[in-house]
């Protein structure tokens, strides 16, 4: 007699960052508009170019930045109307010490405000990742079924479907995701001594999940 064993499972890995983006905000608020944008663009002048100047795309310590448009409004108080500029700029660090040093020299400028950082493998790691993790939660899915099996006094003989998890139980058209990263961390364990900041990067989660259907006689 032959039986339908179906299982489902995941796995898990946690992988060290290499990759950190700082997440920049840079706006005034004035009684003119035309001061206003003169402030940013005077303070966005000087961020830019140090970012530009630690700039490459394949050896750092910069690899990827950009710069946001302006984003305007006025707000009304007691004091008048008040006219606020700001554009973000966002630069991704693979040298985390230089992004400590950067970030205190930056900080200490007035209008500018760090959103977050976010730490990230690169694509290439990650497709990696997806493919091992993908691997092992097979082999993991096999091994319960094998598992099943043995305690039925049977033993697995073949593999009849293998899918995302979610798949079989909702039927065709639907796809779940086989390897998932997390998001990164805000800057955690971040801290600062009297001339940097010193970061302790926050491992990222990657998963992969499957449903399987093995034969089992």
């Amino acid at each position: 007699m032959t039986t339908t064993v179906i299982v489902q499972e995941s796995v898990e890995h946690y992988e060290p960052p290499q990759r950190a983006t700082a997440n920049l905000e840079i706006g005034f608020a004035e009684f003119s508009r035309e001061q206003a944008h003169q402030r940013v663009s005077e303070v966005l002048g000087d961020v830019r170019a140090q970012v530009e100047g630690m700039y490459d795309g394949s050896r750092g310590p910069v690899t990827w930045y950009s710069v946001s448009g302006a984003r305007t409004w006025v707000r009304k108080d007691d004091d008048g109307t008040r006219f606020r500029e700001e554009v973000v700029v966002k630069a991704k660090f693979r040298d985390f010490p230089r992004l400590g040093s950067w970030l205190d020299s930056v900080l200490r400028r007035q209008g500018v405000r760090l959103r977050s950082v976010t730490w990230s493998v690169t694509e290439r790691r990650r497709k990696e990742l997806e493919a091992q993790l993908r691997k092992a939660a097979v082999r993991a899915a096999m091994g319960k079924a094998e598992q099943y099996a043995a305690a039925a006094g049977m033993r697995v003989v073949s593999v009849r479907t293998i899918a995302d998890r979610g798949y079989l139980a909702k039927g065709a058209g639907y796809s779940g995701a086989a390897a998932a990263p997390s998001r990164g961390g805000k800057a955690p364990g971040a801290g600062t001594t009297s001339d940097t900041y010193q970061f302790s990067p926050e491992d990222i989660l990657m998963s992969a999940s499957v449903e399987a259907e093995f034969l089992a006689e």
